[in-house]
């Protein structure tokens, strides 16, 4: 290939880059406000819970003053044992779990048919993404309810961590309610990347760069399924902040369809807030 060839073949990559980066980034600035409303209303209900079980231990004989001042200044580990807590929990992340799962669904419905259509336009195949293959129905089975599951063992993690703290440290139940609160709120607000503005918007980002990456490998996958050779690469953004994981997968070069990259990936994501994408093309073309 000439310099010229290879140039123009970057700046292909690049611009089909930046146009997947596009598609998915609109869907999952929708998807991340829908999960930080959820995660705020989860954190509702948890303290409100909470706090009527706290409320039963501080009554005395029901006089609201002593109740509320109990609430204020008596030691959280005093009215909430730890079976206790992960009884509400549990029934809190049930009976939330559509909250996160219905908005979770339609959008990666949404990034997988994306992804499919956008791979099938820049191979310039005059067909249709067909989300009814066997490939996108397993892909989208359950997918809501089973993510949900993995995202709230996530979040009792976190909060049994920070109730062990306020048991160890005497906390108030006032000041224990406030942090879970805020801790909430983190999972709404929080920033733990540079470019992922919370934990809500950090799974929205890779959720959908799964989903839209699937949707590319799998028009692909049925173009081969009809007989073209096909072949794929790992694209990353270039700079710094790319993993070891990800620059291996990108230096690996085109690929058979069916191999798998050095990490162990058939496609993008690696890991959690990945920003990679699938390439990929018919065998012989540039």
């Amino acid at each position: 290939m000439s310099n010229l060839s290879e140039a123009f073949a970057s700046f292909d990559e690049a611009l089909t880059r930046q146009q997947h980066r596009a598609r998915v980034d609109s869907i999952a600035a929708r998807l991340g406000s829908a999960l930080s409303r959820a995660f705020r209303s989860q954190g509702s209900r948890f303290v409100r819970e909470l706090k009527k079980q706290a409320g039963h231990h501080f009554s005395e004989g029901g006089d609201p003053f002593v109740q509320y001042a109990g609430l204020l200044n008596g030691k959280f580990s005093e009215a909430i044992s730890f079976t206790d807590w992960i009884m509400i929990w549990a029934a809190t992340a049930s009976n939330t779990i559509k909250l996160f799962s219905a908005p979770l669904d339609a959008a990666v419905l949404q990034a997988l048919k994306a992804g499919g259509a956008a791979q099938i336009a820049d191979l310039g195949m005059g067909i249709n993404f067909d989300l009814q293959n066997p490939r996108a129905v397993k892909y989208l089975e359950n997918y809501g309810a089973k993510l949900v599951a993995g995202i709230n063992e996530e979040t009792q993690r976190q909060l049994q961590a920070l109730l062990a703290q306020a048991a160890d440290e005497g906390w108030s139940y006032d000041r224990t309610a406030k942090a879970i609160t805020d801790k909430f709120d983190g999972f709404a607000d929080g920033r733990p990347q540079d470019h992922i503005d919370s934990r809500a918007h950090g799974i929205a980002v890779t959720e959908l760069g799964n989903a839209y990456a699937e949707g590319n490998l799998e028009a692909a996958q049925s173009l081969a399924d009809a007989g073209i050779e096909m072949e794929k690469s790992w694209s990353t953004v270039g700079d710094a902040k790319v993993s070891e994981l990800c620059a291996a997968n990108e230096a690996a070069g085109w690929i058979p369809l069916d191999d798998s990259f050095p990490s162990g990936d058939d496609r993008p994501l690696a890991h959690p807030y990945c920003r990679c994408d699938l390439l990929t093309r018919v065998k012989g073309t540039e």
